[in-house]
């Protein structure tokens, strides 16, 4: 394999990490059966497209491999809350057979370079507790727990019908 690079992609270039983005969700989908679990197809339909709603900035970085296909990437999301540039790590993912190379922490690096050139004042990353590589991966990027309490709603019956 060659060297590695990170590369940016273009704002026009988001059906270039699609297939690697419903790979993601088809995996994931599983750790959380109190949602709806969607067939390749659905989640294919639903991430035809970016949001047009979403206000702030898409970075996508991408990792190539020989055959120039994309083998991982790591979506960033940038928006200002009205205290400061936020960063996310929306998503990360690294294909399969190309896990172990180090194609997750050259991402991480990239995103972390990011978050400091445009002085982030809030940076994070959600993954699942027992998702062991992916908290193996963002710790050594410099992530740590959060220190504060962290309280999600998340809809369910009881409370949409009150």
């Amino acid at each position: 394999m060659k060297t590695l690079g990170v590369e940016r992609l273009a704002t026009g270039d988001y059906a270039h990490v699609r297939p690697l983005l419903v790979e993601l969700h088809l995996g994931e989908q599983t750790h959380y059966a109190d949602h709806p679990q969607l067939s390749r197809g659905e989640i294919e339909d639903h991430l035809s497209t970016v949001p047009s709603t979403f206000a702030g900035e898409n970075v996508i970085y991408a990792v190539r491999d020989d055959g120039d296909s994309i083998v991982g990437f790591c979506w960033i999301v940038l928006f200002d809350p009205g205290t400061g540039l936020e960063g996310e790590v929306a998503e990360v993912y690294v294909a399969t057979e190309h896990r172990g190379r180090g194609v997750g922490e050259l991402l991480m690096e990239q995103a972390v370079r990011l978050f400091r050139e445009r002085r982030v004042t809030l940076g994070y990353v959600w993954t699942r507790p027992d998702n062991e590589a992916a908290v193996r991966l963002y710790r050594s990027a410099g992530f740590e727990p959060n220190r504060q309490l962290v309280l999600t709603w998340y809809p369910t019956e009881a409370n949409l019908s009150s």
